[in-house]
């Protein structure tokens, strides 16, 4: 098969399905069907997104040396982009509400509602297993370290880590690797329950990533938009593959953190910066466009890791 078949065989079958589902709910914002997200986007910080966590851990069989590394591998991308960024916004002198909604708009992936169907069509399974780990480490980091970003553009440190706090999906994360440590099970009604939630979770995420492009305005701070969108589609996936040589990851694993790193700025990054008021319009701005770039993108990045269709 050659490289240019592959390319559209990926592009058709991984990426076009995860995007239709956000194409029907951009259009239906666009129609003026649905005029209200943000409910939809709390409901997902304060339910799906904690249900979904605590499921992918509590059952999670991925063995604990690619586990741990891909947990280390996460936080390392963090605080790696997370100095870039912060770099490139002090040598342009952004102030301060700017510095965090461009922070938000690098640091956090959509490594659930999209990348966790991705890494299912593409890999299968097993790939679903490493995503969910991955999506759990960004989310705790997105509800610790990006709401923080976002409540300090306008609040002093003792109101943001109390943002911090209220948060409850770092609560949910902890849960699950506690039940899997120990082989805990809950009672089955509430196990029920939770599986129904976590179901939930991708649908509504890529509902919600349909409302939120459906509310994008590219008018305002351009030049920065493209900045933002060119560090996050172009620089991250190279950072990734470096990274993921120095850690010495190899083969799903590898494959399935490279391209949770490399997925477009995270929804969630969005509704955090409307929940605390960060400039969403700049970090929604952001995620339109990577979404978009990234349909060519992570195409060519599958075919460099290997994707064979």
């Amino acid at each position: 098969m050659s490289a240019t078949t592959t390319f559209f065989t990926a592009l058709y079958t991984i990426v076009v399905p995860i995007l239709l589902v956000a194409a029907i709910a951009y259009g239906l914002a666009k129609r003026g069907v649905v005029t209200e997200q943000r409910p939809l986007a709390r409901l997902s910080l304060y339910f799906f997104s904690p249900a979904l966590a605590f499921q992918s851990l509590s059952r999670s069989t991925v063995n604990a040396s690619d586990f741990f590394s891909i947990l280390l591998f996460a936080f390392l991308m963090v605080f790696i982009v997370g100095a870039l960024a912060f770099a490139i916004a002090r040598v342009f002198k952004f102030d301060r509400l700017l510095t965090s909604a461009f922070l938000l708009s690098i640091l956090f992936v959509n490594a659930g509602n999209y990348g966790i169907p991705f890494n299912q069509f593409a890999f299968g399974t097993d790939g679903v297993a490493r995503a969910a780990i991955y999506f759990t480490a960004n989310s705790v980091m997105a509800n610790t370290l990006a709401v923080y970003i976002a409540s300090s553009g306008h609040s002093d440190m003792r109101k943001s880590l109390g943002a911090v706090l209220k948060m409850p999906l770092a609560y949910a994360a902890l849960l699950g690797l506690l039940f899997n440590a120990l082989r805990w099970s809950l009672p089955e009604p509430l196990a029920r329950a939770l599986e129904l939630a976590a179901a939930a979770a991708l649908p509504v995420m890529l509902v919600n990533l349909g409302l939120e492009l459906a509310r994008a305005k590219l008018q305002d701070y351009e030049w920065r938009v493209f900045l933002a969108t060119g560090i996050k589609l172009l620089a991250t996936p190279l950072i990734a593959l470096a990274l993921a040589s120095v850690l010495g990851m190899q083969g799903l694993t590898r494959s399935v953190s490279v391209i949770e790193a490399s997925m477009p700025t995270a929804v969630m990054a969005s509704l955090i910066a409307t929940e605390f008021q960060a400039r969403s319009d700049f970090v929604t701005s952001v995620v339109f466009l990577s979404t978009l770039g990234s349909t060519v993108t992570l195409t060519v990045l599958l075919l460099i890791l290997g994707y064979a269709g």
